[in-house]
């Protein structure tokens, strides 16, 4: 039954209520939870899926206590959002009793998943044990191309009833998308095939590295300018890209600490092995909850956010940084620092300033 005098809260913006007294201050609201670096799926630009049946990754993986024993130290600590990702979740034959245990802890849990696992017995659980947010990840608006993504026939009809299940049962579903030179052709079929679910969308062209250090991923990323078109033709990213543009126009975000970002100020990240790092792509610095515990691996973040920046590079005197996702993650990938630029993230966020903002503030402006 629903409270007549409870009135529906937006999780989004109550979560920046809650940030807001805090000031600055570091608090571990927010974490991500990766349950497993398995995947059913065998995607061509995936950062770290490990097969399926790896009995290796298994053994190595935290055991069903060892993730509620992190569960009970993160509710201790205060955290109440918490995302649930992978490789795949719905490949661990306990995620039901550790998706349940971190809900009656009251912690609020969104999913990361590919769909193609769900069952009638999953999505009803899911109604019983409403999470905050479903997001899955849609590779093609066909068949052909769905499957030549993630290698594995069959996916694209799973995943679709996967996805059909979910919103046949009102759950809180999200489609998204990594567009790839496999992919392009089909951005506005994937938009009209999300518009027919109902559900939000969103998309990105930017393909990290494998976490083992390959650079294989990045064959598959689309041009620069073909992201920049991309954007051009959507009226809603231009709008926050302007949002951005003008919140931190002028702004040295990158000039004094490695992390300008809020890596770590409310947020963290936990593989599946049970080492909390300062953001899911910014695995430099490991620190083991099973031998020192929850609070003092968050502790050991915070002096992360203290590190200064010691190198010379151009980020430091750009004033277009909020364009640009360049961030510690980016150089301990390619050049196993902290510090050092990107080249393409770098040049990408120039050509959003001379070719995109330029041109569409100064129409807008005119407009005004």
């Amino acid at each position: 039954m629903v409270c007549p005098s409870s009135p529906d809260i937006d999780l989004a913006e109550w979560g920046l209520q809650l940030f807001a007294p805090l000031e600055g201050q570091r608090f571990p609201l927010n974490g991500f939870l990766e349950l497993t670096e398995r995947c059913n799926l065998s995607c061509v630009h995936c950062y770290i899926n490990q097969p399926a049946n790896s009995q290796a990754v298994r053994a190595a993986e935290l055991s069903t206590q060892q993730v509620k024993s992190i569960l009970d130290q993160m509710a201790k600590a205060g955290v109440l959002f918490l995302t649930m990702t992978g490789g795949e979740i719905l490949l661990r034959s306990d995620f039901t009793e550790i998706y349940q245990y971190a809900r009656r802890l009251g912690i609020l849990v969104s999913l990361f998943t590919n769909a193609t696992l769900i069952t009638p017995q999953l999505a009803d659980m899911f109604v019983d044990w409403r999470p905050s947010a479903i997001e899955i990840t849609l590779y093609g608006a066909t068949q052909e191309t769905y499957e030549r993504i993630t290698q594995i026939p069959g996916s694209f009809a799973r995943s679709m009833r996967g996805i059909q299940m979910l919103l046949d049962r009102g759950l809180p579903v999200t489609l998204k998308s990594m567009i790839l030179k496999e992919n392009l052709h089909e951005l506005d079929a994937l938009r009209t095939l999300v518009e027919d679910f109902g559900v939000a969308f969103r998309y990105d062209g930017m393909i990290w590295p494998r976490l083992d250090g390959s650079k294989k991923p990045l064959e598959h990323q689309i041009s620069l300018e073909q992201m920049l078109s991309i954007d051009k033709k959507d009226p809603e990213r231009v709008k926050e890209w302007r949002k951005l543009y003008h919140l931190y126009e002028g702004k040295l975000m990158r000039a004094e600490y490695v992390y300008s970002c809020g890596a770590g100020l409310h947020s963290f990240h936990i593989d599946s092995y049970g080492k909390m790092y300062i953001c899911t792509m910014s695995r430099r610095y490991a620190f083991d909850i099973l031998q020192i515990g929850f609070e003092k691996a968050w502790e050991q973040l915070g002096e992360l956010r203290k590190l200064k920046r010691s190198k010379e590079t151009p980020c430091q005197v750009c004033t277009i940084g909020a364009l640009c996702s360049q961030c510690p993650g980016w150089s301990n990938l390619f050049y196993g620092d902290d510090e050092t630029p990107v080249e393409f993230v770098c040049q990408l966020a120039h050509i959003r300033n001379k070719d995109l903002l330029y041109n569409t503030i100064k129409v807008g402006n005119e407009e005004d």
